[in-house]
């Protein structure tokens, strides 16, 4: 209780002392984000998926909670893949609804899958353990519930792993319910920044910092000295039960791991359609990542050196990615307070952040346009000026209450 008060305090007078000293900090936070993503975009331009042809024998963990006909629909579009030697373990973490009888329709069309029902819901941490202790193949595979992939989403997939070094590869995630309304519609171009720039850009270091839990693959000798560490994580007095699969990619990042990103290796899956879902998913992305940072800083700080391009590449991208988390958390409050303080040249402001909105549009837009369509590329400009508005609160309260572990999109 004391190191959550103190916690929050400081982060309090830190606001309030930027109130004060950093009146201006919005407009110097566009200039810095126009030049980091111009850097992203440069580093991210050179970077190819890897094309060698690897294929070790690979389990395919489908961990599934109240997930009903969608843990189904993934195991059928798992089995028509093309990959040479791969099997499928479904686990059912405890489900109240009738996801363990689709699994087990599953399993009568393909009897070789082997399936795991555990007796209660422990969360999808002891579920995917689950899994890992009962696959004896060399790479391991997680696919969420409600994902689909395509046929050749395994074999683009594990092929990274051809490089000894590599612990963890992160598939390409696209949104599948994207005719369902405008908030699918603004997720699936903020993917293609997470995807197409940032990861693209983390993975020439080999640092990307989170393996997404739609489509992930890991080294099983990587994660196996790790299982005990992650199910037993703690935070501010807490076991942790969200953001399980950044917390296992930070982890092996500190085993010295590399982690790639495969942007040919593709899985589709649903985002919410409604305002409050989305919330409700991106507070727990958001506490999740603030955690794992937070944990992550020794060991940057300690193994930084200039000379070593991935230590450079993590450090780079580590700060990058806490700038985008905290700076809300920073901005939201200063803003008000200097619309208030300056009304009379708030039309000049907004005018002016309106500007940098536009600018920073630019790139997912291009990008969008070339790797999807023309079609809805515009909402890049759409999901920051939603961001703006209706966004910016989420990392504030999410640091303020990083000690919900709660799913809050699970019944």
């Amino acid at each position: 209780m004391k190191i959550r008060l103190l916690f929050n305090s400081f982060i309090l007078l830190l606001i309030i002392i930027s109130m004060f000293l950093m009146v201006n900090y919005s407009i110097i936070f566009s200039y810095f984000t126009l030049i980091y993503m111009l850097v992203i975009a440069i580093v991210a331009f050179g970077y190819k998926p890897c094309r060698i042809k690897h294929t070790p024998s690979c389990d395919v963990l489908i961990p599934a909670f109240n997930e009903g006909k969608h843990v189904y629909k993934t195991i059928k579009s798992i089995m028509k893949s093309d990959y040479p030697d791969f099997h499928v373990i479904a686990i059912d973490d405890g489900s109240t609804d009738d996801t363990r009888q689709w699994i087990e329709k599953a399993k009568k069309e393909f009897p070789e899958i082997t399936t795991i029902f555990c007796k209660r819901n422990r969360g999808k941490k002891h579920a995917l353990a689950a899994g890992i202790r009962a696959s004896n193949s060399e790479i391991i595979v997680t696919v969420d519930s409600d994902s689909s992939v395509l046929p050749d989403s395994l074999t683009h997939l594990v092929s990274p792993f051809y490089d000894p070094k590599v612990g963890g590869v992160a598939g390409n995630i696209c949104v599948q319910n994207l005719e369902k309304g405008l908030i699918p519609k603004l997720m699936d171009i903020i993917f293609v920044f997470s995807y197409e720039l940032l990861r693209s850009s983390q993975s020439r270091f080999g640092v990307v910092l989170c393996t997404p839990g739609a489509l992930s693959a890991y080294r099983r000798k990587a994660v196996m000295p790790l299982l005990d560490q992650w199910l037993k994580q703690r935070f501010l007095g807490q076991k942790t039960s969200i953001g399980e699969d950044r917390a296992l990619t930070c982890m092996l990042l500190r085993e010295k791991w590399l982690i790639r990103y495969q942007e040919s290796a593709k899985a589709y899956t649903n985002m919410p359609e409604k305002y409050t879902g989305l919330c409700k998913m991106l507070l727990r992305w958001v506490r999740g990542d603030i955690r794992e940072n937070i944990l992550l800083a020794p060991y940057i700080f300690r193994s930084f050196s200039l000379f070593n391009l991935k230590s450079l590449g993590l450090a780079f991208h580590y700060i990058i990615f806490n700038i985008g988390i905290l700076s809300p958390v920073v901005i939201s409050p200063v803003l008000l307070i200097y619309l208030i303080t300056n009304y009379h040249t708030a039309g000049l402001i907004l005018f002016y952040m309106l500007l940098m909105i536009l600018l920073w549009s630019i790139p997912p837009t291009i990008i969008y346009a070339r790797k999807n369509s023309l079609r809805y590329c515009f909402h890049a400009f759409t999901y920051s000026i939603y961001t703006l508005l209706f966004l910016m609160w989420i990392p504030l309260f999410a640091l303020f209450t990083l000690n919900n572990n709660k799913w809050l999109t699970r019944n």
